[in-house]
């Protein structure tokens, strides 16, 4: 899901600069204490809660789950499985080309042949939903808000919205995230296949290649860790309903079944050849979506994947086929950005300079934080943010946004970030007005 300032959905990306010289390699080059290093780091600043997987040459040469023995809550094994929310997308494009490679559907088709009622589908072909180039809204953000998929909803409302928010430009003219589009792609899946998405799931993916802990998920799902949000301590929240987001978010696995997909998939063990070659996109003509697969670009390396994020999860899967390596990693709670995680992990991997992260943090009384409490906005920017606290934690909302209020740690005077979206804030008290710098973006903003 597509992430603006201040809007806690992201779906990508870990990339660097890219040149076409490239070097194997090897397992035993692979620093993997390093790498726990790292992960022990995460873990023991109470930083995230989730599991990384590497592969090589097919193989597991590395999983570790972190995290978990600070819930107290929750029983758990290795086989418990975890929320990889957009990463479905990839499982649907996967079931998309097995319906074209048995010649029942066809990149060309159009989206009226299946779905009249939805704008422009005489004109949106199965192309332009596999690489989000239909024009067509995001049916999981109804009012800017995703709150209403928490609950369950009926497939009609669902549909109601994917209409009542029709298109943003004609087909191929642009590229937007689009999770109306892949919801009707999994119900063309539905229709063609003549059954219900996870039985589709189970029996043309998850049991050919032995994947016992990948499934989409249903009421039967068992053995699945929930969400968590951070507030002094680790704490159960709510997600997207599953019925809501079939084929769009709903696939659950640990890290290494989605590793073995992955690999798979490259092997042409699910898909020929051919089609693997039309799910990836072409990075020499700038495309970061292909048809199902996305291009993931770290220095001089390619990787293909994806990423995945629900209402409080955050994952990613990627391959790198000169290499033969894979990585996955799940996040059930986080309060370090995936993205600088997976840099972090790489970095390492490919042994290139990397510093672990400073979670320095100063802690403030509640009356410190009353000077900047307050409604601040921009000429330049369209959305309000409002400081308010919670204690002694300073909390930031922006207005408008659909989103909940998130936390903010001092790390200097004056100055607070929020890690997850990669947001610092400083403060200039005595001219009411605040800073904020995301990934790079700065708006200076002034006190209401």
């Amino acid at each position: 899901m597509k992430q603006t300032l201040l809007i806690l959905f992201s779906f990508f990306i870990f990339g660097n600069s890219f040149s076409q010289e490239k070097q194997v390699i090897e397992t035993a080059d692979i620093d993997t204490q390093k790498i726990d290093s790292l992960v022990s780091h995460i873990e023991n600043n109470d930083r995230g809660i989730g599991s990384v997987s590497i592969f090589k040459d097919g193989k597991e040469i590395y999983n570790r789950s972190f995290g978990q023995s600070k819930l107290t809550d929750i029983q758990y094994n290795a086989e418990t499985k975890y929320r990889i929310g957009s990463i479905t997308k990839m499982i649907t494009a996967t079931l998309v080309f097995k319906l074209i490679e048995n010649n029942q559907l066809s990149l060309a088709d159009k989206l009226s042949k299946f779905y009249p009622k939805i704008p422009n589908s005489e004109k949106i072909t199965i192309k332009n939903l596999l690489e989000h180039s239909s024009g067509l809204g995001d049916f999981v953000m109804k009012n800017d808000s995703i709150t209403w998929l928490i609950e369950k909803a009926n497939e009609k409302e669902i549909f109601d919205e994917i209409i009542k928010q029709g298109v943003s430009f004609q087909p191929s003219e642009n590229v937007a995230y689009s999770n109306s589009g892949y919801f009707l792609l999994a119900k063309i899946v539905e229709n063609l296949f003549g059954k219900d998405y996870a039985a589709i799931v189970a029996e043309n993916i998850a049991q050919p290649l032995k994947l016992k802990n990948l499934e989409a998920a249903t009421e039967k799902t068992k053995n699945l860790f929930p969400p968590y949000g951070y507030k002094e301590k680790w704490e159960k929240v709510k997600d997207l309903e599953f019925s809501n987001i079939i084929g769009v978010g709903d696939v659950v696995a640990t890290t290494k079944d989605l590793n073995s997909f992955l690999y798979n998939l490259f092997q042409y063990k699910i898909l020929k050849k051919e089609s693997l070659e039309q799910m990836k996109p072409n990075y020499t003509k700038e495309e970061t979506f292909g048809r199902g697969l996305m291009f993931i670009p770290f220095y001089e390396n390619v990787f293909y994947g994806h990423a995945g994020d629900t209402s409080t999860t955050h994952s990613v899967v990627a391959y790198n086929q000169k290499d033969s390596l894979g990585l996955s990693l799940a996040l059930i709670g986080d309060r370090f950005p995936r993205n600088d995680f997976i840099i972090g992990i790489l970095s390492i991997v490919y042994g290139k300079d990397y510093e672990f992260p400073n979670f320095r943090v100063i802690t403030l009384n509640s009356e410190d934080l009353d000077k900047f409490l307050g409604t601040y906005s921009s000429p330049d920017y369209p959305l309000k943010l409002t400081i308010s606290k919670d204690g002694n934690t300073l909390m930031g909302k922006g207005e408008g946004a659909g989103q909940s209020a998130f936390p903010l740690e001092c790390y200097e005077e004056n100055k607070f970030k929020f890690d997850r979206a990669g947001v610092k804030i400083e403060f200039i008290p005595e001219e009411n007005k605040l800073i904020m710098n995301q990934n790079g973006e700065k708006i200076e903003m002034t006190k209401e």
